[in-house]
């Protein structure tokens, strides 16, 4: 017989805390919350594993929150008593917010700062002055403070969280925590929380656990397919094309969707051909700066828009022994050139998504299955298409063996899409790609990069004295941009396959019609002419008369 599962108000929490999880309508823990609160509230070290979206940051948060209560009945003095270091910055942000929300009913109690972001230092010290009780952060940030003495550690800090701890290595910080741990006092409660757990997160683990329980939960990586839906369609490169197009016009995927790429060209190449047909999408890669990236994610969970165009360029393939190594260190000085704190497949919450498009076949399990990780969130439903060509069939059946191995009865199905159908759009999409060459995605990637500069709050000072180049800036336009063609934003009716026309909703923008008001009894000045009747048989000559009257 199953044992009963234990519930929030079981586990001798806080009465504020338990007001909280009701505000957020939390029924019941999720399978990480229900094991790893109770041992972390007995003050154990915790090394656990959970999928992409199972609740693991509220899994740390809550005992943390706890203990911080518990500590303020006997202790008045204020100090930074909790540590969270995230791989990246998006991460450090939604973290800051679940906390705010499990607080809100004891903010004056627990404070709560994240100086992940890319703010100047000296703008952070005011906040990290009054000793926020969490201070959440990457490595590199959180060590710049330590070595200013802005931030100290040394004496007062008594629980530390390592968010997605199998990024923090590949994410070029290990010599940053190394160093960052000097910092920190002997004896401390420690959580590493991960997706999966490799040979860094076992490095980790020695490092800063002392006698963890370890937490292997049961459950996949992935929900099953009463949740989560797995599909892939064999196509090449221009289908894909077709096939995206097809599917946002006439309306076959619906609901918030992330559609991932490979690179950050591929990325304005898709979003340059979509508004081609008026589909409008926003680009979120690691050469937007962190403000921007924030600011796009809360207004895609806003539903302000329904499409992201994203790009996961951490992620390496597959490589083994010394090949692997060189491609890390390629990859990690091309991405200093970027923003090596970036992270989009990882972490990141993005609120109520239906749906995840692999534009571009990922290039690992682990990154296929943290894409498709987006949706599918808590227990809302979601769908994941994959577009796969014919070179990236070696990589669909690693996945299929992957997810195989862990017996999921979902693994990756065939679309049932017959491509033949929608050849009538074939003509439309080689028009919409002709429009978009290399010249015109530069040309939008440095549009992209001008509207930071205008906007940056940096350079304001600087526009303010050069009011020249802020002008020069404003006015310059692009020399090679995408010409948009007004007539390819309809679906003409005929063009609709006969299949599809019960089930879609094409975007079409219907003319409007232009009609007379009538105002009181219709007179002949004001009465629509009818246009049947014949005007050489019914040809008058009255306005000449007038004419002639009014001259003479």
């Amino acid at each position: 017989m199953a044992a009963e599962k234990l519930r929030f108000h079981e586990m001798g929490l806080d009465e504020r805390v338990l007001q909280a999880i009701a505000s957020l309508s939390w029924a019941e823990p999720t399978l990480i919350q229900e094991k790893a609160i109770p041992l972390a509230l007995e003050g154990k070290d915790l090394l656990a594993r959970a999928r992409t979206g199972s609740g693991k940051t509220a899994a740390y948060a809550i005992p943390i929150i706890e203990h911080l209560l518990n500590t303020k009945k006997s202790v008045c003095e204020q100090a930074v008593r909790a540590l969270i270091l995230v791989p990246t910055k998006e991460l450090g942000q939604q973290v800051q917010q679940m906390v705010r929300q499990l607080t809100l009913c004891c903010a004056r109690d627990v404070r709560v700062a994240d100086v992940s972001g890319q703010v100047d230092v000296s703008a952070q010290r005011p906040i990290l002055m009054e000793k926020p009780d969490i201070v959440i952060g990457t490595p590199s940030r959180i060590l710049l403070h330590l070595e200013q003495h802005t931030l100290n550690l040394s004496t007062s800090l008594e629980m530390l969280v390592i968010d997605e701890a199998d990024l923090l290595f590949s994410f070029g910080f290990e010599n940053d925590l190394k160093n960052l741990l000097g910092h920190l006092p002997k004896i401390y409660q420690a959580f590493l929380m991960s997706a999966t757990f490799n040979e860094d997160v076992q490095t980790l683990k020695e490092l800063v656990l002392h006698n963890p329980m370890i937490l292997k939960l049961t459950e996949s990586q992935l929900p099953d397919s009463s949740q989560l839906i797995q599909y892939h369609i064999k196509c090449e490169e221009e289908e894909k094309f077709l096939l995206i197009y097809t599917f946002f016009k006439l309306s076959l995927v619906r609901g918030k969707t992330i559609i991932f790429v490979n690179s950050i060209d591929r990325c304005y190449r898709l979003k340059l051909f979509l508004e081609q047909f008026s589909i409008l999408a926003c680009v979120l890669n690691s050469e937007l700066p962190v403000h921007s990236r924030c600011h796009i994610i809360n207004q895609f969970n806003q539903s302000l828009y329904d499409y992201i165009i994203a790009t996961d360029e951490h992620v390496l393939t597959n490589l083994s022994g010394s090949e692997e190594q060189k491609t890390k260190k390629k990859w990690c000085k091309k991405a200093r050139a970027k923003d090596h704190e970036y992270g989009v497949s990882r972490g990141v919450d993005f609120y109520n998504v239906s749906n995840v498009i692999n534009f571009d076949f990922p290039r690992s399990v682990e990154s296929y299955i943290h894409r498709v990780g987006r949706t599918a969130r808590a227990n809302n439903q979601g769908t994941a298409l994959t577009f796969v060509s014919h070179t990236e069939l070696p990589l669909l059946q690693n996945v299929e063996d992957a997810l195989a191995g862990e017996n999921l009865d979902c693994a990756l199905k065939p679309y049932q899409f017959r491509i033949e159908e929608i050849e009538g759009f074939r003509y439309r999409c080689k028009d919409a790609m002709r429009s978009v060459t290399k010249q015109s995605i530069k040309e939008a990637r440095i549009k992209e990069i001008k509207q930071e500069l205008l906007n940056s709050e940096k350079l304001k000072t600087y526009f303010e004295d050069n009011p020249r180049d802020f002008n020069l800036l404003r006015h310059d336009k692009p020399l090679h941009p995408a010409i948009v063609k007004p007539h390819l934003k309809n679906v003409p009716d005929y063009l609709i396959p006969q299949t599809l026309k019960g089930i879609t909703k094409p975007l079409i923008s219907k003319r409007k019609r232009w009609r007379r008001k009538v105002t009181g009894k219709s007179t002949q000045k004001n009465r629509k002419p009818n246009m049947k009747r014949n005007p050489l048989k019914h040809f008058t000559s009255q306005g000449k008369k007038r004419k002639a009257k009014s001259a003479s």
